[in-house]
């Protein structure tokens, strides 16, 4: 017998139980089932061994929120996938990892590639943060879905700028970028805060990121004078080839860029000459001065990532990276909101104010997606990677 010849309120009777019996069922397989989280990342090609250790802090990360209880009661799971260091690979990397069931995604790491990445994340209206430090990639209205957990070129340029003319009072400044989305956000930004304090550049010089020597550069800006130079570099190779460049020629100047200088690869390999006066831009919480040292819990959680093989060498930027405070931020919101709804998720995330997290104090709008403001991050010097006190990861103000 079919359900249309029976009673009416017996059939409502049974419709019901069998509709309550899907919804228990799918509810049972709910639980059952994981939170998808997608993470684009180099596995292969010329920037994977220099930005694995950023995705030290997704593990670690993953390891906290699931030894809380997950997301939703839901254990969390990462699934991967390779951008082979190519930011026209980004596009199919994320129309991948979206088509394989990821609620949200993380990386890649670079801006070039996180630009590339963000364009297919915004039309998918998906919630994402990259590893990318442009200005750009903080905006809200470009990139409703994208949040940048941490500072940006625009506050690194201010720093960069304030410490060059305001303390160290130098004059002929030379700046050396990689062309890349990086590269051509940190050299706007360090022209626009040298303008501002009456500083034109002598020089810009621009090279390819697969360069194997950077000499040729820098002899166009010391031949134009400079007494300083500013590195807006990703992957470590930049910096390495512009130590090598300077000390073959015996040239000294200042050295100044953001967090891609601080490598202790280059610590170990590279003449204290070249580095007695180079400073980089870094996260304020995790540095110390004469009077103030690093957080209990930031060095708690340095301890943590200096384990992790991937971390070797990069040990600092593997503690700065943006995707540890991103996945807690994420539990939360979502736990808060009862269900993983991008749109919900999206207008808590542009009314966060002053989140607790491990790079500093986070907020949010909905036209500024960058969690940091930029007295959040200071300049600190490379050689101060050689004290004790660093312990490979921290960094002393300059």
């Amino acid at each position: 017998m079919t359900t249309q010849h029976l009673h009416p309120s017996r059939r409502n009777v049974l419709l019901a139980g069998a509709s309550l019996l899907a919804g228990a069922q799918n509810v049972f397989a709910q639980r059952g089932d994981t939170i998808k989280i997608g993470s684009a990342r180099a596995m292969t090609g010329l920037v994977a061994s220099s930005f694995a250790p950023l995705y030290v802090s997704v593990k670690i990360a993953v390891e906290e929120i699931n030894a809380k209880g997950g997301i939703l009661g839901r254990q969390v799971e990462i699934v991967e996938a390779d951008d082979e260091s190519s930011p026209a690979k980004e596009p199919a990397v994320m129309r991948k990892l979206i088509d394989s069931g990821a609620q949200a995604l993380l990386g890649p790491v670079g801006s070039s590639h996180t630009i590339a990445a963000a364009t297919t994340t915004t039309a998918a209206k998906v919630i994402h943060a990259g590893g990318g430090w442009a200005e750009e990639l903080a905006d809200g209205l470009k990139y409703p879905y994208h949040y940048q957990f941490t500072y940006n070129t625009g506050h690194q340029g201010e720093a960069i700028a304030r410490l060059i003319v305001e303390k160290l009072k130098l004059k002929k400044v030379g700046i050396l970028q990689e062309n890349s989305g990086l590269g051509e956000s940190g050299g706007a930004a360090t022209v626009r805060a040298l303008k501002k304090r009456g500083l034109e550049p002598v020089g810009t010089e621009v090279y390819p990121p697969n360069a194997t020597d950077l000499k040729v550069y820098l002899n166009k800006l010391r031949a134009a004078g400079a007494d300083a130079i500013v590195l807006w570099n990703s992957p470590v190779q930049g910096m390495l080839l512009t130590a090598a460049g300077l000390q073959a020629m015996k040239w000294y100047p200042a050295l100044f860029g953001g967090n891609s200088l601080f490598s202790n690869t280059v610590l170990e390999n590279t003449d204290p000459e070249v580095l007695k006066n180079a400073y980089g831009t870094l996260i304020k919480t995790m540095t110390y001065s004469a009077t103030e040292a690093p957080g209990a819990r930031q060095v708690a959680y340095a301890k943590r990532v200096v384990t992790f093989p991937e971390s070797k060498f990069w040990e600092i930027n593997a503690a700065i990276s943006p995707f540890y405070d991103y996945l807690h931020l994420l539990k939360v919101v979502v736990d808060n909101e009862k269900r993983f709804d991008t749109e919900r998720i999206k207008k808590a995330f542009d009314a966060t104010k002053n989140y607790d997290g491990m790079i500093g104090s986070i907020s949010f709008s909905p036209e500024n997606h960058c969690a940091l403001t930029g007295d959040q991050m200071v300049m600190a010097t490379l050689l101060s990677g050689k004290d004790a006190r660093s312990m490979g990861v921290f960094r002393e103000r300059a």
